[in-house]
């Protein structure tokens, strides 16, 4: 990746004492994201499968496609079956929330402009 873009890794923080919600994994998709990226974009989402928590942060996404909308799809309907907590998706382009309310994601995923809405504030 030798692009000079930065990319976020995925991280999961364990638990912290005091902590009343365990932090979620956080899931940056950045770029773009066509058919033919699918295995790459399917690898990146791959631990959203199995973690309990996960914030999928689409704030990087310069082009929300059909092919990362039914990819966001099938890991809800996984989760879902399995009985896992919906994702929770994270924004910051109005084009972007519009597009996922219209769409009809805001009625399947908790959608959220910011991370500060994520993330208690400390008593």
């Amino acid at each position: 990746m030798a692009t000079g873009r930065s990319y976020t890794k995925n991280r999961v923080e364990p638990a912290r004492p005091g902590v009343a919600y365990p932090r979620p994994m956080m899931i940056s998709v950045p770029g773009e994201w066509d058919s033919y990226k699918l295995d790459q974009l399917h690898a990146r989402l791959e631990p959203a499968y199995t973690s309990e928590h996960v914030v999928i942060n689409l704030s990087g996404a310069r082009h929300v496609t059909d092919t990362l909308l039914a990819a966001l799809l099938e890991l809800r309907a996984y989760r879902e079956v399995r009985k896992l907590e919906p994702a929770v998706i994270l924004v910051n382009s109005a084009f972007v929330r519009k597009l996922l309310s219209l769409a009809g994601f805001d009625g399947l995923f908790r959608v959220y402009d910011a991370v500060e809405l994520l993330v208690p504030k400390a008593a």
